[in-house]
């Protein structure tokens, strides 16, 4: 087992890591399948309002690729298709009929796997709505099928500090995971299961397909940390990764011949010790949420992730929702207060000589200034990048400066922003840059 140990990245000690045990939420009335966190999908609607639809149906396609459908994750009529500005898809909600009625699909058995063409194989993951769960660096955009990638990360831990522990998604699961390594074998020579130190004391029994044991140190476990730190050649920069969520999902699907609709969350309150819940594909934010302030923020990632609209449903890719307290910008007296309990990467505050945890929230603490090059975001980027540099590239429309300056090593962390000291949301920035770079050459 190969150990990656990155000196740079965020090391503070946040309050709400959940507990590790496990509850399961009563059926919710209705289940959503959003759009906002799918990225560069041009999605094409398949349903209308009031029709009905089986666990399974496809409800809308990439129009890049109509082969590549999401589909419903319940069964009952369609109760309301919401759309954003320019009418951009938001999400389409399924209110859930008593018993659910699923499209069948022919059940792939682990040992037929070998008898089924690898056209076949990416068809059938393509039509069952489970192809989207292999993504491909740098963009992160859905794994393109008509590549080979050079290899494919399995990411045991989620996005988030505090997403699903990795030990409670695996239990009882063992055997959809090593049916999903065997799927993914079928793609790539080179499969990488990676996994935090802190995570190992539950993955005893999975511990010989680990082959990356990652620091516990953010975002050393993101696919594009663990690539940017293993890579020996410009070729890997297009590898795919999985996380396991979404791997477990896919044997289930195949061994099936149904579309999974179970998935584990965490939520992440102030210092509440919240248990791991189990619930549907899609559930609303609310009945996860349960009571916050109106106040509050909630979010996808204490440091990156998407602001989400209380009154929707979880994404597809998420497994955590973070409630953090708004609170004014504007502090009485904030010069003068030692910072006892604020978070600080740059030694500000008093708290840098307590070990103690601290609360995030969802402010910036102050207004947008002009960046004063001192440097702090490049001491934290995991991936040794310059933001501020690329940034002043970018904004100069030298897209061809910030390639070279590494803008597809990004991992969009979040972390640059976290630490600017003049409020500048690199991450913001940089992440539109690749976004413009990859649609750009999409054409």
């Amino acid at each position: 087992m190969e150990k990656i140990a990155p000196s740079k990245g965020f090391k503070l000690k946040l309050a709400g890591m959940p507990d590790t045990s496990v509850i399961r939420l009563s059926r919710p009335a209705t289940v959503g399948v959003s759009a906002l966190d799918i990225p560069h999908i041009r999605p094409k609607l398949l349903v209308k309002e009031k029709q009905a639809v089986k666990t399974g149906t496809p409800l809308f396609h990439d129009k890049r690729d109509p082969d590549i459908r999401y589909v419903s994750p319940g069964t009952g009529p369609v109760k309301q298709i919401r759309f954003g500005p320019r009418r951009r898809l938001v999400e389409v909600v399924i209110a859930l009929d008593g018993m659910d009625d699923f499209v069948e699909f022919d059940p792939v058995s682990p040992a037929d796997l070998n008898s089924l063409s690898d056209p076949d194989l990416t068809d059938r993951l393509k039509q069952g709505g489970m192809w989207q769960t292999l993504r491909q660096l740098p963009s992160r955009d859905t794994a393109d099928s008509r590549s080979t990638p050079p290899l494919i990360i399995v990411c045991l831990n989620g996005n988030d500090l505090f997403s699903p522990h990795p030990g409670r998604v695996l239990e009882d699961k063992i055997k959809p995971f090593e049916f999903g390594l065997a799927i993914l074998q079928r793609f790539s020579d080179r499969v990488i299961v990676a996994a935090r130190k802190s995570s190992m004391d539950r993955l005893e029994p999975v511990r010989h397909r680990i082959t990356h044991q990652v620091a516990d140190i953010y975002p050393a476990w993101d696919p594009g940390a663990i690539l940017y730190h293993i890579k020996t050649k410009a070729e890997e920069n297009q590898a795919w990764y999985i996380h396991v969520e979404g791997l477990i999902r896919m044997a289930q699907f195949l061994e099936t011949g149904r579309y999974p609709v179970e998935t584990l969350v965490t939520v992440t309150k102030g210092k509440d010790k919240k248990p791991h819940m189990i619930t549907r594909l899609g559930a609303p934010v609310r009945l996860l949420a349960g009571n916050f302030s109106p106040e509050s923020v909630i979010t996808t990632g204490q440091l990156n992730g998407r602001k989400v609209d209380p009154d929707t449903h979880l994404g597809f890719f998420e497994t955590t929702l973070n409630i953090l307290p708004d609170a004014p910008d504007d502090e009485m007296f904030g010069f003068l207060r030692p910072g006892l309990n604020k978070p600080t990467v740059s030694k500000t505050f008093l708290s840098c000589l307590v070990n103690k945890e601290v609360q995030l929230d969802g402010t910036l603490h102050g207004e947008e200034r002009a960046c004063i090059n001192c440097g702090y975001c490049e001491t934290i980027c995991p991936v040794d990048l310059m933001p501020s540099f690329i940034m002043k590239a970018l904004h100069g429309d030298d897209i061809e400066e910030a390639l070279q300056l590494g803008l597809l090593d990004c991992c969009r962390c979040g972390l640059c922003s976290f630490t600017c000291p003049s409020k500048i949301e690199l991450t913001q920035i940089l992440s539109l840059g690749m976004d413009t770079h990859h649609k750009d050459k999409q054409g």
